[in-house]
């Protein structure tokens, strides 16, 4: 059984959404011989993190939990009387996390980007320095100025953003192939935002656009910037 470690930034929608699908899929994962095991979970004030992230992980009971307690908009501060975890809480988090990105090359920890934020690069470019790999499930972190960019890019190895486009399909993997077998490109056609795409066929319809919006939001469709 091949053990992945993970950490993830970020419990919103998405961040919660994946949790729960981490839980769900266990068996089919066994199936596949990987176990992917939660070492610790953040959002922008709080982080719970297993006593030992070398050995120990966050037991399903407590991830779902740790879903329950987001949904609900309370701090993952109040898991820390619910099972065996660490919690960190203000300026201490970023910097526990940092110290965490220390053991990545060793342990072959994953940090999971779910935050919608740019504000985490900071973080991720240090966890490819220290040879760890980053998954984003998010643009912003490929928005920042081009120096950061480069930095975070600069082992394309330990770098994963094929989900922050194409609805999550290997869109980027199959033009590198393609371009590498030497047929040209000449032009993508495709939707800019899935919820733009949305918000737009329900207008075409019409659907009021301030309703189409509320819809959107209601539905989960928006980020929480939008």
């Amino acid at each position: 059984m091949k053990n992945i470690p993970l950490l993830l930034m970020g419990c919103g929608g998405v961040g919660r959404q994946l949790l729960q699908h981490i839980v769900s899929c266990r068996s089919l994962h066994a199936k596949q011989g990987v176990r992917l095991r939660v070492v610790g979970v953040c959002d922008s004030k709080s982080l719970v993190v297993a006593p030992d992230v070398v050995t120990a992980e966050l037991d399903d009971s407590f991830l779902l939990e740790a879903c329950r307690v987001k949904s609900n908009g309370s701090s993952l501060k109040m898991l820390g009387d619910f099972g065996v975890c660490q919690v960190f809480s203000g300026p201490e988090v970023m910097q526990k996390i940092t110290d965490i990105g220390l053991l990545s090359k060793s342990t072959g920890l994953a940090f999971v980007d779910c935050s919608a934020s740019a504000e985490t690069v900071g973080v991720l470019t240090q966890v490819v320095e220290f040879g760890g790999c980053v998954v984003l499930a998010n643009k912003k972190p490929l928005t920042v100025p081009m120096d950061d960019y480069d930095k975070l890019v600069s082992q394309p190895r330990r770098l994963r953003h094929e989900s922050t486009v194409g609805a999550g399909l290997p869109v980027i993997a199959s033009l590198n192939r393609i371009i590498s077998s030497g047929d040209p490109v000449y032009r993508i056609i495709g939707s800019l935002s899935g919820t733009l795409g949305y918000v737009m066929s329900e207008v075409e319809d019409g659907k009021p656009f301030s309703q189409v919006v509320n819809a959107a939001k209601s539905l989960g469709y928006t980020e929480p910037g939008d």
